[in-house]
């Protein structure tokens, strides 16, 4: 499972995401699924934003997490 670390990354920063959605430019609602890890799909758009914002690069966002793999099918 792909997870967003935006609250860990928000966190080191010492920024809120009223300060990150004044510099980015997307909306708050976006963030705040972002924020709280409840987006399964992550737009090129809004990570580039993020990443110009933050001045990071999308794996300091984005981590990988296992949790379980489909099974093959016969």
């Amino acid at each position: 499972m792909i997870a967003c670390t935006l609250k860990d990354v928000l966190k080191q920063k010492g920024w809120s995401r009223y300060e990150l959605q004044k510099r980015s430019h997307i909306t708050y609602t976006t963030l705040h699924s972002l924020f709280h890890g409840r987006n399964k799909l992550f737009s090129a758009d809004v990570l580039n934003r993020l990443c110009y914002a933050l001045k990071c690069e999308p794996g300091d966002l984005l981590k990988w997490k296992p949790d379980r793999f489909p099974r093959a099918r016969k």
